[in-house]
């Protein structure tokens, strides 16, 4: 089972002390509280090296590896910078990023990052030594 949260903080916490056996998925979608902030207006609240924090208790108190989710969006949180920081900030700790490829909806200004984008995005992570997948897509691509 998993719980998945866009980082309330409180709650991560107080799940960490609740004994269950569940994995927690942690919405990231960008490292830098400046998009952050655009992306996941929680992250106002509640900033990226205070959530972190809450799910590196949460790894460290249960023993479970923290999912750390991030939506690939073209030219605007796929940057080979983002790669890095993304590596600097997950770099030893028990972690695994999914990176989702956007699916495509009618009207929306964003799409998802080309191919070879994600390609390097993922060796730019799996370089630093975190753990990384890309979840297959649901929609058209």
């Amino acid at each position: 089972m998993t719980v998945s949260t866009v980082g309330l903080v409180p709650a991560m916490r107080r799940l960490a002390g609740e004994g269950l056996s569940v994995t927690l998925a942690l919405s990231l979608h960008a490292p830098d509280d400046e998009l952050r902030d655009e992306l996941v207006p929680v992250n106002q609240r509640w900033k990226v090296a205070e959530v972190l924090d809450a799910a590196w208790d949460y790894a460290s108190r249960t023993g479970r590896r923290v999912s750390v989710e991030y939506a690939m969006i073209r030219d605007v949180n796929d940057q080979p910078w983002r790669a890095d920081l993304l590596g600097r900030l997950l770099s030893g700790r028990l972690a695994h990023v999914n990176l989702i490829p956007l699916n495509p909806t009618p009207g929306s200004r964003w799409d998802a990052s080309p191919k070879p984008v994600e390609r390097e995005f993922v060796r730019r992570l799996r370089e630093a030594g975190v753990s990384t997948t890309v979840r297959d897509t649901r929609g058209g691509r």
